[in-house]
């Protein structure tokens, strides 16, 4: 089970959060279902129609609901679920979350500390209780990309640039095409500095995702020398 995010829709998502803090920005998942796997292609803002406590609660007008359901059914996509935003509070379900939860349907909810900050996390709900859903960025490939079996993986938590860059480089010369790097690490400019890395070489980052242990997760694939752009 995971939900996979196009860059667009998460930094929709996140931009509107970041923008209506500190309230509470909420906003509607348009996407596909495949199994256990949910698909975002767009994430909608929408205003928060708790005016009133704004601060600490949101609520969804059904008008809004319909219109961007009729939207989504003209692309044959269909609403998978919801975002909202917590304000200096940690992304996690409340019991107020619990009690408007639809089964079935993607909860994103986006922290947001100081304004700028962020950290995003899903959830499920089964009608009783929340269990958590990693949360994927797909860079590149179709919406139908399985994850592929991870070849190796280097951990690089604690370390810093240009350190990471050298290890990351050193690492991939060692490996074969179409194999996969895992590389794990929790210095934030390397979420910048990774991409830039590869621009010349064949090699290309598939997902992108924030781990429960607090720590960015990068899966890199292997390309070919006379892949290189």
């Amino acid at each position: 089970m995971a939900v996979w995010l196009s860059p667009i829709a998460r930094n929709t998502m996140v931009e509107h959060c970041k923008s209506v803090y500190p309230n509470e920005g909420c906003g509607i998942l348009v996407g596909e279902r495949e199994g256990e796997s949910w698909f975002v292609h767009r994430s909608v803002p929408v205003p928060n129609r708790n005016e009133e406590r704004s601060r600490d609660r949101f609520e969804i007008s059904p008008k809004d609901y319909l219109r961007v359901e009729k939207e989504a059914n003209l692309e044959g996509l269909e609403i998978v679920g919801f975002f909202h935003s917590h304000p200096d509070v940690p992304p996690f379900p409340s019991l107020t979350d619990a009690q408007f939860a639809w089964e079935g349907f993607v909860n994103i909810i986006v922290g947001v500390f100081n304004g700028q900050k962020v950290r995003v996390r899903a959830h499920i709900y089964d009608g009783k209780n929340f269990s958590e859903l990693p949360v994927y960025v797909l860079l590149h490939g179709s919406w139908k990309f399985a994850q592929p079996e991870v070849s190796e993986v280097l951990d690089l938590t604690c370390e810093v640039e240009p350190f990471i860059s050298v290890a990351v480089k050193e690492r991939l010369s060692s490996l074969e095409p179409n194999q996969t790097l895992l590389v794990r690490f929790n210095y934030e400019p390397t979420l910048h500095n990774l991409p830039r890395l590869l621009v010349p070489t064949p090699h290309r980052i598939l997902s992108v995702r924030w781990n429960e242990d607090g720590a960015w997760e990068a899966l890199v694939r292997v390309g070919k020398k006379n892949e290189a752009s």
